[in-house]
């Protein structure tokens, strides 16, 4: 129960491959993915608990609300509590990607997860983005993790291999458009949005329009309406940066 308690820590969950997962949304989704848990901790008398221990084929703790507290890292835990171990990077070429560079907002980065697998895209993590696996981003992305490839990437050039690279810029780009079915889309964070090399060192730009005095859109929220249209379609009408 100790090491499932230290999962609350980056550093413990990055040494171990193993980080956990909080309420029964999200433990249910792992088990229905096909992914491994380690254990499950649950309220006595949670059989929907025991049911999905039993489905993963690992061992089920009952415990009280003082032992679930200290394994949750949330103010108002749910049972139950899993440990997952973290799957490779599974993100593929030839499928259209969201990518967080430099975002390092959990909640965008979940939020992120859950618009790529809704429509059909991976996900990517980009140097200084928040950590994929941690309690934060599972609880933002509601399940994502599981019905998306996961990427991870630590520069451009890797980013390049097989893929139309694509900025998100607040002003400059063309309109947003269908993508070509390899396009991956860059988001950067809300204060600094992209690094001006990244955005030279990408293919095209996308700007979305807005009205009034609003200066930037929340970075998930234009990752979305990018992702949603660029999947309308098999061509670009972008500009180049």
């Amino acid at each position: 129960m100790l090491e499932a308690a230290r999962l609350g820590r980056s550093r413990e969950r990055r040494g171990s491959g193993r980080t956990i997962l909080e309420g029964p949304v999200l433990v249910g989704e792992a088990v229905s993915a096909g992914h491994r848990l380690e254990r499950v901790f649950a309220l006595t008398g949670d059989r929907a608990a025991r049911e999905a221990a039993r489905m993963a084929g690992c061992p089920l703790h009952p415990v009280g609300p003082e032992v679930l507290a200290r394994l949750s890292t949330t103010d108002h835990p749910q049972s139950p509590v899993a440990v997952l171990v973290v799957p490779p990077p599974s993100g593929r070429t030839g499928v259209r990607a969201l990518v967080a560079w430099g975002l390092g907002d959990p909640g965008n980065c979940g939020t992120l997860i859950r618009t790529a697998a809704a429509f059909g895209y991976d996900y990517i993590a980009g140097p200084e983005s928040a950590e994929t696996w941690s309690p934060k981003v599972l609880r933002a992305a509601t399940g994502g993790h599981f019905h998306t490839g996961i990427g991870l990437v630590d520069g451009i050039d890797r980013l390049r291999e097989g893929r139309t690279l694509v900025a998100t810029v607040p002003r400059g780009g063309g309109l947003p458009g269908p993508l070509p079915p390899n396009a991956a889309i860059l988001i950067g964070s809300e204060p600094h949005g992209l690094p001006d090399e990244v955005v030279a060192a990408c293919d095209l730009a996308v700007t979305v329009p807005m009205a009034g005095a609003i200066e930037s859109l929340n970075a998930a929220v234009a990752g979305a309406i990018v992702a949603f249209i660029g999947a309308s379609g098999p061509r670009a009408n972008l500009a180049t940066p």
